[in-house]
């Protein structure tokens, strides 16, 4: 969560927008009480946003030059080169195993089907 207040308010608008686009996707779904719990978390964050730039009207304001026009998502942890490799290893793994189990299954049930004149 950032420390400035503007940069709190973009926040608190960034999640609103992202919770509005993620209650719109569930509702074209069908799923309308995830859709309807979605746009009442919007609105809290909306909320939260008017009375922060209230807040923040009420606080001295710093110099333009100090404050950041944009918010930025902070960036997500790095992973460790070899962990990142051995991840994508057992992921491949994983896919030729649930291959060869599709093709096991497909054989199986190929040849339990022929009768057995």
């Amino acid at each position: 969560m950032p420390a400035d207040f503007g940069e709190i308010t973009a926040y608190h608008h960034h999640e609103a927008t992202r919770l509005n686009m993620l209650a719109l996707a569930a509702r074209d779904s069908g799923s309308m009480a995830e859709a309807e719990y979605l746009s009442n978390q919007a609105a809290r964050w909306e909320e939260a946003a008017q009375e922060q730039k209230a807040a923040m009207q009420k606080q001295p304001t710093r110099s333009n030059t100090d404050q950041s026009p944009f918010f930025s998502l902070p960036e997500p942890p790095q992973i460790h080169p070899v962990i990142a490799c051995l991840l994508a290893v057992l992921r491949g793994v994983q896919w030729i195993a649930a291959s060869i189990r599709q093709f096991m299954a497909r054989r199986s049930t190929a040849i339990s089907s022929l009768p057995l004149r």
